[in-house]
């Protein structure tokens, strides 16, 4: 698959606005750069007349371009810029072309290619942090949007009895299979789709889903269904002015909010299933 990178030159507030504004266009990474930052979205998706009437719509003083990146450049470009990452000092992340580091109780190995959750965003930093301080042993886990399958591989490292991984770009995945191998991970199935693709009578203890917005509004009620009593959700991939609205569809659908987090504006939410339900 063939991705398309957009170089923005932009600081400030407009870079946070701009930054939310691609994430509801369906662009799926962001890198920050000296001048601004580059997003990444699949080039099949691509609508330049849609860019231009975005920044025409805000009438801001900030420019653009755009360029194919082909599988061999999308991997030149990780292995340039993709640095391990500590999280809470427990976990670590890193490619397969680091050296392995035994100070830290979990070590995840992710050659992302051209999926994305590598750790460097904060959204995947936010989920397994929390992740980390929730009990999986012997639990079952739903990752919703697996990108390169680093939450469902971060949940069987911390015990989970098995994990059901779903993601709907055939992309992601084979390179959530790639990881699995990588890591050494049994107990991951995965497969090309969405929630609506598990089977309705499928229950888990915990579901995490980092997408957008949009899905997560659309699916949470589906996310509730697939809950046990008392199973937990870990929601990201959303903006913390989102965070409201997110809140109010939970609260609807009777999860209680537990704890919730941001990072440079980007939450994160933990909830929980009514035990009664």
């Amino acid at each position: 698959m063939d991705f398309v990178e957009i170089d923005i030159n932009c600081q400030g507030e407009l870079k946070d606005i701009l930054t939310a504004e691609l994430n509801q266009l369906g662009y799926e990474s962001f890198l920050d750069t000296d001048a601004g930052f580059r997003a990444y979205q699949p080039l099949k998706n691509h609508n330049p007349a849609i860019l231009g009437q975005l920044f025409e719509r805000y009438a801001l003083d900030t420019s653009f371009k755009s360029k194919k990146l082909t599988d061999r450049n999308w991997n030149e470009l990780w292995e340039k810029t993709f640095e391990p990452i500590e999280i809470d000092n427990q976990c670590r992340i890193r490619a397969s072309f680091h050296r392995s580091n035994a100070d830290f109780s979990y070590e995840i190995v992710i050659d992302p290619k051209m999926a994305f959750g590598t750790g460097h965003h904060e959204t995947t930093r936010q989920v397994i942090e929390f992740q980390l301080a929730i009990d999986h042993s012997g639990k079952s886990v739903m990752d919703i949007g697996c990108g390169t399958g680093i939450l469902s591989i971060m949940a069987e490292m911390k015990g989970a009895a098995e994990i059901y991984a779903v993601d709907n770009d055939p992309y992601a995945v084979n390179n959530t299979v790639e990881n699995m191998i990588l890591n050494g991970c049994k107990r991951i199935n995965v497969k090309e789709g969405t929630i609506n693709d598990i089977p309705p009578n499928k229950r888990c203890d915990l579901i995490v889903a980092n997408i957008n917005r949009n899905v997560l509004l659309n699916e949470i009620h589906l996310y509730k269904e697939h809950l046990v009593p008392g199973g937990q959700l870990i929601l990201s991939g959303f903006y913390t002015f989102d965070l409201p609205v997110i809140v109010k569809k939970c609260e609807a659908e009777s999860l209680e909010i537990e704890k919730q987090s941001s990072e440079n504006q980007w939450a994160c939410v933990l909830l929980t299933k009514n035990k009664l339900q």
